[in-house]
This record gives structure tokens, sequence and C-alpha cells, in this order.
């Protein structure tokens, strides 16, 4: 939802700092994000200390992970070394409620890179290169406190890519190997491979794998290329530990009746086996958001020159069992992050909002033409959203705030939205 100044009104609470929009529009679908959340911020030194950060922290092109407590957790580039400021680690946030921190902290020049992805138990799958080339898979313990290198045992790839750890604790991911690509999760004690590239198991019908989606089924999905070029005939799979494969799109280069002639190359896996992905028309050329179960699919959204999305950033969306798509677009106002589940189609931040920070009133969106958000957003059971933008003080975007890790919570939650007849007025938090 996006309100002007006049109809917010700012609270704070002994967590966090959050604004609350109180609703502006009578004809509502009884849902909403009422209030914003900021997790933490990150600035250059010289403009200001951040906030829920070691001074001098920074993040950028990251994407936070939130879970079913609205538990968040990031990555942090940069963290300057205790006792040489000059030198810098990588470390791992975890909070909620505008109360959190550090949880881990690397090596001097180490880097974490790929995003955390957080589960509902609260611990944490990252990964850490120490030389710049291949890295470690590692997971936080919630329960210990601590962090410890995941043995993948038999599967040693030369890298891991997109690792997300599960509520059972298994935890999916890429494997890289110098000639090319598996999906694989780690299940209890021993590692499975759940699907090969040609490069890798010759015979293998698939000549790419992009990046995949782990859900707590210990389901993976993702888009894969069948053809020799690597991209012109393209699919959307699930992939299951027994071997298993199910077709729940495919491009028009692949089966004649199919409305899409193209796929973003990243997607979002609910934890009933939904997609969603950003497809593009084969009549049109226009891009649009799909969920799909491989039975039914649904176009979210679509962009139209004349409508509300005007583009759909190239950044995978979020999904939830409930079937709420997460998205970053653009409309008249600028960049935007959307939710729908088909039949509604909600903007529940974007460019110039105003938010609440640590500084005080400030603005979604930067001193210049960079993108106001980074990276993806992400989604949880109740319809809470995770997102990362820039920030600067209201009415003055000469001056930077950096970036901040913000929550949008959900008034009321998916699950009541089932019951909602559209006329009830929305319940205060």
């Amino acid at each position: 939802m996006r309100c002007s100044a006049s109809c917010t009104s700012i609270c704070a609470n002994t967590a966090g700092i959050a604004i609350r929009a109180r609703p502006c529009d009578a004809n509502r679908s009884g849902w909403s994000n009422e209030t914003i959340e900021l997790q933490a911020r990150s600035n250059l030194l010289v403009n200001d200390k951040g906030w829920n950060l070691p001074p001098g922290s920074s993040f950028n092109s990251i994407s936070a992970s939130i879970n079913a407590n609205a538990e968040v957790a990031f990555r942090v580039q940069v963290v300057p070394d205790a006792g040489d400021p000059g030198l810098s680690r990588p470390g791992v946030w975890l909070g909620a409620h505008g109360d959190g921190g550090l949880v881990y902290v690397g090596d001097i020049d180490a880097l974490i890179d790929n995003d955390a992805c957080i589960n509902d138990a609260g611990d944490i799958a990252f990964t850490i290169s120490a030389t710049g080339s291949g890295n470690a898979l590692y997971l936080y313990d919630a329960a210990t406190g601590s962090a410890s290198a995941v043995n993948t045992l038999p599967v040693i790839p030369n890298s891991y890519q997109a690792p997300c750890v599960n509520a059972s604790g298994a935890i999916g991911f890429q494997a890289s190997f110098s000639g090319g690509r598996a999906y694989a999760a780690r299940l209890g004690g021993t590692t499975t491979i759940y699907a090969r590239d040609a490069a890798v198991s010759p015979g293998s019908p698939y000549t790419y794998l992009y990046t995949p989606s782990f859900n707590v089924a210990g389901t993976i999905a993702a888009k894969v290329a069948t053809s020799a070029d690597q991209f012109t005939e393209v699919e959307i799979r699930t992939f299951a530990s027994d071997g298993g494969s199910r077709r729940l799109l495919a491009n028009q280069a692949t089966d004649a009746t199919s409305p899409y002639s193209k796929f973003d190359n990243s997607l979002a896996l609910a934890d009933d086996g939904t997609i969603a992905v950003i497809a593009t028309r084969a009549a049109d050329n226009r891009r649009v958001v799909l969920r799909s179960d491989g039975t039914t699919t649904t176009e979210i959204a679509a962009v139209d020159p004349a409508g509300t999305i005007l583009e759909l950033d190239s950044f995978p969306p979020a999904i939830n069992s409930a079937g709420w798509v997460a998205f970053r677009a653009r409309d008249a106002q600028g960049q935007a992050i959307y939710l729908g589940d088909g039949q509604t189609l909600l903007r529940v931040v974007g460019n110039g909002d105003v938010v609440m920070t640590d500084q005080g009133p400030a603005q979604l969106g930067q001193h210049d033409s960079s993108p106001v958000f980074s990276g993806r957003p992400s989604i949880n059971a109740r319809g809470d959203i995770a997102f990362v933008a820039g920030v600067y003080p209201q009415g003055d975007n000469s001056v930077e705030w950096g970036s901040g890790v913000f929550v949008a919570y959900a008034t009321p939650t998916v699950k009541d939205l089932i019951f909602a007849d559209g006329f009830d007025p929305l319940p205060g938090r």
C-alpha cells in the first residue's frame, strides 16, 4: 500500500522503529501491509554509523530472508575488524521486530558469496569463500548459536550456489563442478544428487541447470535447458530426492501449445510445490508473473504500458503456500514491490514512500538514478514481506542514509483473507 505522508502515523515500540499507515483507500480487499519496520541499516561511515550493525558495516546487492516467526537473516559483506578497522570480515545478521545483530563473523577478507536462507527454527544456510575461488557450505545452528562448515560427502563440488535450509534441517543447493552442474541436498547424514546436466552426466536430458529453489518437502524446482545452445528450449521442473522429476511449464520452442516464449533464470518454490516465475508471452512479448502447480497456471500480473505494471524487474518473485506472490516492478511512481494472487494486486511499498528509521522519517529511494530496491523480496506464510531498499531523509534526497532491511507486516494474516469479504474494516495491530 502506498500512502502519502498525510495518511500515516508514526509509531515506535521497544524492539524497533516502524511506520504505520492507516487505510487511505475505502475499496480494499481486506488485506494490506500496514506496518513497515526497519531491521537494520548500513551507511558509509563518513555519513553516519548505521543502525543495528557495527559502525562502518555495509551490504549491497543482497536479499533478506524471512521465516514464519518474522525473523530475518541477511549477509553483510563488510564488517570492520575490531582490531584494525582498515580490514574487514563478512557477517550474517539475524533478528526480528527491529532487534538483532551479527550471529556470525567470518575471517578477514573472506566473502559470503550467496544470500543467506533462514528456516522457521532460525537456522541459516550460507556460503563462505576464503580464497575468491570456490566456497564452502555453512550452517548457523540457532540452538547452539554457532556456525560451522557442512560436510556434503560424497558430493564435493567446486562451489555451492543458492543454498537453503528447510524446517527439517535439510539443505538444498546447486553444486558446480569444473565441467557442469547438479542439484543436490544434504538429507540427514548424506548428500543426495537430484539431477545432473549433460556435462556432468552424459546422457542427461538437461544441457544447463539454472538457479534452483528448495522447499520444506525437500523438493527442488528450477528452470532447465534441454537444447544444445542451453537456452532455446527450456522447462520449469520440480525434482525429488528419489530421482523423479515433473515438468510444470515449458516454453513454446519445447511445447508448441505453450503461451510463453521464455522464462527468467530464477524462480520461487512454495512449500506446497507451487512455483512463481516471470515469463514472456509469445503472443505479445510482454513479461508476466506466473504462479503454477503444473496443472493450473495463473497470471498474477502483466506488463501493460497503459496499466499499473509498466516493467518487471529482473529479480525472481517470492511465493507462499497461500498462493500470494510478491515481486519487484515499476509503476508510475517508480520501483515498487507488489503482491498478488491472480485476483487482487496490491502495491506494498515503493519509491518515495515514507518509512520510519532510527534517523527519523525517511523516504524510500536514492539520491540518483540507482535502483531503489536490492535483490528479491521474501515472503512468509503469514504474508510478511522482507525487502532491502535505499533511504534518504524525508523531503531531501541529496542526503544519503544508506540502505535498510525492512519488514512489511501483513494485516490481517493471509489465513484471515480467506474469510474476508472486502468490506470489513482493517483491524489494528
